[in-house]
């Protein structure tokens, strides 16, 4: 019996021993689908460092943020919304990250660092930059009897009835009619927002499809002329059919910056250093904006990145176009009145 505790003892150890050393090299990272991070980087990262790379895909930024609450030991890295890190930089359950264990953080834009969601670059490392803009079919417009599209409020036109594509998203759209309000994002004064339903359920005949992640194709295959979306899924539009040509509304744009974070309990915080260095690689960083079609914020990335990209204002933007953006701050407190606009106005 002794020798069989024994060998049975040995057995448990070893097994013990085999789990920690697989999960030491393995990592858990969470955010959106599709080839938001392309699989062919994370590939080459495995290749390279033996680590193997786990990828929760999730719909939401709220999504995330229940799953990380929910098991904030299960996963070592997400790439989240600017208004999301905020949430969950507050709520204590971010890493404050290593520099030293980042050579390659010298790499991205200072432009792009101490901005709102974390004012002293403790926590936050911007992965992706993107703007909503309008994707506009003109000869289209003009064919439906439609004045040129230059402005948010130019989408309640009558001629565009059924002609409309939007993303699927309560804040964007609020946002859209607040704008044309001339009002801020994310406003919170009864009277305004109760002014921005009213003009929200105008537009329900105009909207052909509700679209979150390829509104770009209701425009190629000729649904809609007019498209609300982001900047990515623009470009990708514009690269099929010449004639969709961006719109950048002259009441304001939202930017957005999806960064790296790391939870506070990660599992396997040297393996998920490792990535993140490996993903600040100037011509990593390159590659991935051209995959996704997302404006890097690496600036050593600069020269590997393809003539196409740098000359593209949707990409490369303007100096004039950047200076009228402006972020979605404080999305948690308008959120759920927005959604109940929102799911009003969709069942209209």
């Amino acid at each position: 019996m002794k020798r069989t505790s024994a060998v049975l003892f040995t057995v448990v150890v070893l097994v013990l021993a085999v789990s920690a050393v697989m999960s030491a090299a393995e990592i858990t990272l969470m955010t959106w689908g599709g080839d938001f991070i392309p699989r062919v980087i994370i590939e080459e990262f495995e290749q390279e460092t033996g680590i193997r790379v786990n990828y929760k895909e999730v719909t939401s930024n709220e999504d995330m943020q229940s799953l990380l609450e929910a098991n904030p030991d299960q996963y070592d890295l997400l790439v989240t919304t600017d208004y999301m890190v905020d949430i969950l930089r507050q709520n204590g359950m971010l890493e404050v990250l290593d520099k030293s264990k980042l050579p390659n953080y010298a790499n991205i834009n200072p432009l792009y660092l101490g901005k709102y969601y974390d004012p002293d670059s403790e926590y936050a490392i911007p992965y992706a930059v993107s703007i909503s803009l309008l994707l506009v079919n003109h000869e289209e417009v003009e064919k439906l009897g439609a004045k040129p599209i230059t402005t948010y409020s130019d989408l309640w036109q009558p001629e565009l009835r059924n002609k409309v594509v939007v993303v699927d998203w309560s804040v964007e759209i609020m946002g859209i009619v607040l704008k044309s309000l001339g009002y801020d994002y994310n406003e919170t004064d009864p009277e305004k927002v109760a002014q921005a339903r009213e003009k929200l359920f105008a537009l329900k005949p105009n909207i052909v499809r509700f679209e979150t992640n390829t509104p770009e194709d209701s425009l190629i295959n000729g649904e809609a002329v007019v498209g609300f979306m982001y900047s990515n899924q623009a470009v990708k539009g514009n690269a099929a059919d010449p004639r969709l040509q961006p719109v950048f509304p002259t009441e304001g744009m939202p930017i957005f910056i999806d960064c790296w974070v790391m939870s506070k309990e990660a599992p396997n915080k040297d393996g998920a250093y490792q990535f993140l260095d490996f993903i600040m690689r100037p011509e990593i960083a390159a590659r991935i904006a051209d995959i996704t079609k997302f404006t890097t914020p690496n600036k050593a990335a600069e020269p590997y990145l393809p003539d196409y990209y740098r000359n593209n204002p949707m990409l490369n933007l303007p100096d004039e176009v950047a200076a009228n953006t402006s972020f979605y701050i404080g999305v948690d407190k308008v959120l759920e009145e927005y959604e109940h606009i929102y799911v009003e106005f969709k069942l209209r």
